[in-house]
């Protein structure tokens, strides 16, 4: 018998600005994102989407980040290749034909680094507890020692 790898390669491969990026699925991944498509009714939020989408594209998001991608263009790459990988190479390529438009009411999730932003200017102008002014207080009120 031949080798399987010399005529099977399950590489996606993905032309975008005129490189291609080439995504893979383990073993592991596969298993997952067929249980993940299996549930009826699953929905994914903003975060959940994200994880899948920055676990599926693996190094390959790095490459995509340093050849200077948008977040939209690398969202789209990575739901094509979890439609690919988790239902079938048909639905990613009616997703990747449909120039990943996506549907109304599900949008393209914020970019990890928008994310990470947004919470640390939350972190920055929320309102300190009540107990935190108190602590202060009272630290500016009680004497030294001598």
């Amino acid at each position: 018998m031949d080798d399987l790898a010399a005529f099977m390669d399950p590489t996606l491969r993905l032309p975008i600005g005129g490189r291609d990026y080439a995504i893979e699925c383990s073993a592991w991944q596969g298993l997952h994102l067929h249980r993940l498509f299996s549930e009826p009714g699953r929905i994914l939020d903003d975060n959940a989407e994200r994880a899948e989408i920055l676990q599926m594209l693996g190094d390959t998001y790095q490459q995509m980040v340093d050849n200077g991608l948008s977040w939209p263009k690398i969202a789209v790459a990575g739901r094509t290749a979890l439609f690919w990988f988790g239902i079938s190479p048909d639905a990613g390529r009616r997703y990747w034909d449909s120039v990943g438009g996506a549907v109304p009411g599900n949008p393209i999730p914020p970019s990890p680094s928008q994310k990470a932003a947004g919470e640390k200017l939350k972190s920055i102008f929320q309102r300190p507890e009540p107990m935190d002014r108190m602590i202060l207080a009272a630290a500016r009120t009680t004497p030294r020692p001598a």
